[in-house]
């Protein structure tokens, strides 16, 4: 028997537990980045302890709300939205603290490191507006690329906080791992106009054609 959907204050917890994470990433993240908290690790010298122990935990939360709307039968279009924010926020938060905030950079690094993260972000709204032209709806692909992106940039992060500085290549990583998320995106929003795919997948897949999909059913 299928489990009733959620009622009451059972239907709103997800949504609370993202707009939790939410806060703390848009608050309290950026607030520890001015408290120094620093202590001497292993063989990093300054590490920047509360604020890593709170990256840690929001990295371990990632996908908490996910896991609590489907067990509750609490899933909504607001859940997936504060879910899809709360995700981006986080990263964004984490990235900007690095560069403005433990890393010893110059003013116009700092600038052209923003930029480069800019250009990431371009490059998502691109595979949106993609993805509209082709489906009316906007769609936040969860590839296997999308999702190698976002733990690589949470690893990178922690790496950042860790040594106190942002490395030039270091920062190329996230930059390229989207790249390639959004090329694969846009190939397979692209694609599903042809081929029986429906969202799923990746676009450098291939893929039965909905017509010989129609084809072998009859």
């Amino acid at each position: 028997m299928e489990k009733p959907a959620a009622v009451g204050f059972k239907k709103h917890v997800p949504n609370i537990f993202s707009l939790t994470r939410i806060i703390v990433s848009a608050l309290v993240l950026p607030f520890l980045v001015v408290g120094a908290w620093k202590v001497q690790i292993w063989i990093f010298p300054a590490v920047p302890v509360i604020w890593v122990s709170l990256w840690i935990l929001l990295m371990a939360t990632d996908k908490l709300d996910g896991t609590l709307a489907r067990k509750l039968k609490a899933e909504s279009e607001v859940g997936a939205l504060l879910d899809t924010v709360g995700d981006a926020l986080m990263l964004l938060a984490g990235v900007f603290c690095c560069i403005w905030g433990f890393a010893d950079l110059t003013t116009g690094t700092a600038l052209f490191y923003t930029g480069i993260i800019l250009v990431i972000l371009a490059e998502k709204v691109l595979a949106y507006f993609v993805t509209v032209k082709w489906h009316v709806f906007g769609n936040t692909l969860h590839s296997w690329p999308n999702k190698v992106f976002a733990a690589t940039t949470c690893v990178v992060v922690l790496f950042w906080a860790l040594i106190g500085d942002v490395p030039f290549w270091s920062l190329m990583i996230p930059l390229t791992l989207m790249t390639y998320a959004v090329i694969d995106e846009v190939i397979y929003t692209i694609r599903t106009e042809k081929y029986d795919v429906d969202f799923r997948g990746h676009g450098l897949q291939k893929y039965v054609t909905r017509a010989a999909a129609a084809a072998a059913a009859s």
